[in-house]
């Protein structure tokens, strides 16, 4: 879409390309706290733990493919 047409729709971000913005986001936004309270936390703390365990490769493609092989 183009920026003339996410405007019409009322777009005004996008989404995260990379599981990092993604969950820095989520930690930003103060409004999803709000609304889902301690899931939030829970949530990231695993994906961390679960990084820090399978010694999560650095590239998005390896995660991918590491998620793949495992689940």
């Amino acid at each position: 879409m183009s920026e003339a047409e996410r405007d019409a729709v009322g777009v005004r971000r996008r989404l995260p390309l990379t599981w990092e913005e993604a969950r820095g986001a989520l930690e930003g936004d103060e409004a999803m706290k709000g609304l889902l309270g301690g899931l939030v936390e829970g949530f990231l703390g695993a994906g961390g733990i679960l990084d820090e365990l399978m010694g999560a490769p650095a590239s998005e493609a390896g995660r991918v493919q590491m998620l793949v092989e495992n689940y």
